[in-house]
């Protein structure tokens, strides 16, 4: 099975893993189940695709905001479908749904569903998308750099700090606009802090073994890099690996060796830092974000729109791990959430 780049584009963006579990995906089932059953307002969400461990995370969250609410929540798996998302949303429309959310696989494809949207007087609810007619967006923290405590603003003080004057390399990936906004946001941070960007490649094939292998020539060109920053954690994780095999040792952040720094949080990633094979990774909170979502909603019902939802990132590394919990167990509400609203 084939994969096109927009498909791998958005692969990039969610925290993808390998191709090859994405190729197996199903496609177009609903993907999760009921908050509430019975009661309540009900909603639908549209989720890129359902397999992955971020979504199925988001897909979580927003099944708890929904038993909170006491609403119900039917979520519908595009699988990277662009044109099935479409459709799914005009089935929500015509199923009259009290709102609907979604993280658009093409924002352009979807106008038409959203002036549908609002004709019906149906709140649309966008994840790190943005439309003519969505309601209000709920956003990664990390897709922003409009403020001085952007995540990957942060990121570059950083490495600034722990190596002054540092050498670093820039990994980026698809040719997308997110990702590569993403990409200026930490190499513009980095040159204000002082920090020489040796070299900034991108991980097009958006996996880890990839990674390996553009980074095994890096740092046989780069002897004296001294950090590394990866657009998500696979390509930080494949950076890692070839660091290694090239000798170097990985820094925790405060011990001799090569910073490395992925983003997403995931599972992987979370395990690497505890084993001293990744310097840390930005976790997007996409439990929070699924909650977020309903919030959202909620507010959209009771005539709040025009919000931006920003959901606080969180940085894990060896000097915080030894904390970290599954965010399902985090106790989280709708009142309690980690989000800025603007």
């Amino acid at each position: 099975m084939s994969i096109s780049r927009r498909k791998l584009a958005l692969l990039s963006v969610l925290g993808a893993g390998t191709l090859v579990a994405t190729a197996a995906c199903g496609g177009g089932d609903k993907a999760a189940a009921d908050g509430s059953p019975g009661g309540g307002l009900k909603v639908s969400y549209s989720t890129p695709v359902a397999s992955q461990p971020s979504q199925q995370l988001l897909t979580n969250g927003l099944n708890a905001a929904a038993k909170e609410l006491g609403w119900s929540v039917n979520v519908v798996d595009a699988n990277l479908s662009a044109d099935a998302q479409v459709s799914n949303v005009q089935t929500m429309i015509q199923q009259k749904v009290a709102a609907i959310g979604l993280w658009a696989l093409d924002s352009g494809a979807m106008e038409g569903a959203y002036a549908q949207a609002k004709s019906a007087d149906i709140p649309v609810i966008g994840v790190n998308s943005t439309g003519q007619n969505v309601s209000s967006t709920v956003w990664w923290a990390f897709n922003l750099c409009d403020s001085a405590d952007a995540p990957f603003k942060q990121a570059a003080l950083q490495i600034a700090k722990i190596r002054p004057g540092g050498n670093v390399i820039v990994l980026g990936g698809p040719p997308v606009p997110s990702i590569q906004q993403n990409v200026k946001c930490f190499s513009d941070a980095a040159t204000a802090a002082g920090l020489k960007v040796l070299n900034q490649s991108d991980n097009t094939k958006d996996t880890s073994a990839a990674a390996a292998a553009l980074t095994a020539d890096l740092f046989s060109k780069y002897k004296d890099v001294d950090a590394v920053w990866a657009y998500n954690d696979a390509t930080a994780l494949g950076a890692s690996t070839s660091a290694q095999q090239a000798g170097l040792k990985i820094s925790d952040g405060t011990t001799p060796g090569v910073i490395i720094q992925g983003a997403n949080g995931d599972s992987d990633a979370i395990e690497a830092i505890k084993q001293g094979r990744l310097t840390g990774t930005w976790d997007p909170d996409a439990y929070a974000t699924g909650m977020t979502v309903l919030k959202a909603m909620d507010d959209a019902k009771k005539g709040t729109t025009g919000k931006n939802y920003i959901v606080t990132a969180k940085y894990w590394d060896k000097s915080n791990i030894g904390s970290y919990q599954d965010p399902g167990t985090l106790g989280y509400t709708l009142q309690t959430l980690p989000v800025t609203v603007k």
